[in-house]
């Protein structure tokens, strides 16, 4: 199958602040080492009320190797999909690019060709950069009701490469642009840009380019210089402030600013970086409340929710699709909708399972490793607990030590 790509240029595709901040509950994340919220009188009541918490569903009480086995078919799944591509039909609906290796961080990570963002270039110019729309589907009433208004859409990338940054910038000012002024782009980069290497912790590799102004010393960047999308796209991404962390966490927040010549609005952009999530590591207890923190925030800034969040780590896919899988599926769970599961009509699903699937389906190799897909299942049974009142129960419980939430593999 003949593709323009780097070497060569073609063409295009789609995509407030607001103060009322409906959004979905999180969990207090008092389980994880946060300040417990207040208890108020009406959940006082309600309580009383309800002296009987809604039992576990059986999803939250698999063990490891039930786990593993769910994991395992996943994969199986995925590599279904990988040998349909290989068809000679060019792999129909699983249909996948070659890899760009000027473009694309790591070789066996790319979007499917049927779920990717594309530039809005001029006709001959190559629109490929290694993004994938993604759109989570409620399984729930409940979860609907609950996020009136509020939508489930990210942006889900790899961490830019020194030249893919003009790229970046483009595909943020099409994609989230609705509206301009009073809708900022959100950005959540959960990728240090630099780590050591696995096989040598002496030495540091990039596992993202530093693609945006970092400080007030920073000059503003100039984005499509040498015109490698097109002539009519001049933009400057500039550095306007220093935003206070979240409290007790190492994340960064910057507020930058786009602008695009010939357009007489300015596109405001919150950057977040979240450097404490390692490729080959550990996530403490502390960085579990943090990461539900970073949801929390990001949310809100990104107001109802009408552009969806850019997301990436370094490959675009594990602790990428861990954090978005996370997300969702919290809101699920704060939204009532698992309570009753095994004798409701979903009795016999795992919407765990079944949210990593519809994520590897927009995007390959979502949730990347098996520690990754375990966290999902702990961190969501602690929540459960924490929600309704009830003891640990089921599984290892290894959020009393630490949290595996990389494996092998592509560094994700």
């Amino acid at each position: 199958m003949h593709r323009n790509r780097s070497t060569s240029k073609r063409s295009s595709s789609p995509s407030v602040v607001v103060e009322d901040l409906s959004v979905l509950p999180q969990a207090d994340g008092s389980c994880f080492g946060k300040p417990k919220a207040p208890v108020t009188e009406v959940e006082m009541e309600d309580a009383k009320e309800d002296s009987h918490p809604p039992e576990l569903p059986g999803f939250l009480r698999l063990t490891d190797t039930e786990m593993r086995e769910k994991y395992n078919e996943l994969n199986r799944l995925e590599n279904e999909r990988l040998s349909a591509s290989k068809q000679a039909d060019g792999g129909g609906k699983w249909a996948r690019l070659s890899p760009d290796p000027v473009l694309d961080r790591y070789n066996n990570i790319h979007p499917w060709a049927n779920n990717r963002v594309k530039l809005r270039v001029p006709e001959g110019f190559n629109d490929y950069i290694n993004a994938s729309p993604v759109t989570l589907v409620s399984t729930s009433g409940k979860q609907s009701a609950l996020k009136s208004g509020v939508q489930d859409k990210y942006i889900c990338m790899q961490g830019p490469k020194k030249q893919t940054v003009d790229h970046v910038w483009h595909m943020v000012w099409h994609e989230l642009a609705t509206p301009y002024n009073d809708s900022p782009a959100v950005i959540l980069m959960l990728s240090p840009t630099h780590a050591p290497a696995p096989d040598d912790s002496t030495r540091m590799f990039e596992k993202c380019f530093p693609y945006y102004p970092f400080d007030e010393n920073s000059p503003p960047l100039k984005i499509n210089e040498k015109n490698d999308l097109g002539e009519d796209f001049k933009a400057e991404v500039r550095f306007v402030s220093r935003e206070p962390a979240i409290e007790g966490t190492a994340i960064e927040v910057r507020k930058l600013a786009m602008t695009v010549e010939g357009e007489d609005h300015e596109k405001p952009i919150w950057h977040y970086l979240y450097p404490n999530w390692p490729d080959f590591g550990a996530l403490e207890e502390e960085n579990v409340a943090s990461v539900i923190g970073l949801m929390d925030i990001s949310r809100k800034q990104n107001g109802k929710g009408e552009n969806p969040r850019i997301v990436h780590c370094s490959a675009g896919v594990g602790r990428t699709g861990t954090f978005v899988a996370l997300e969702f599926l919290m809101g699920e769970l704060q939204g009532g909708a698992w309570e009753g599961w095994d004798q409701g009509p979903m009795g016999d699903t795992d919407p765990i399972y079944d949210t990593v699937d519809q994520l590897r389906k927009q995007r390959k190799t979502m949730v990347q490793a098996y520690e990754q897909y375990a966290f999902l299942y702990e961190v969501l049974r602690k929540i459960w607990e924490e929600k309704y009142g009830t003891e640990c129960a089921g599984g290892e419980h290894m959020h009393q030590n630490k949290v595996e939430v990389c494996g092998g593999g592509s560094p994700s």
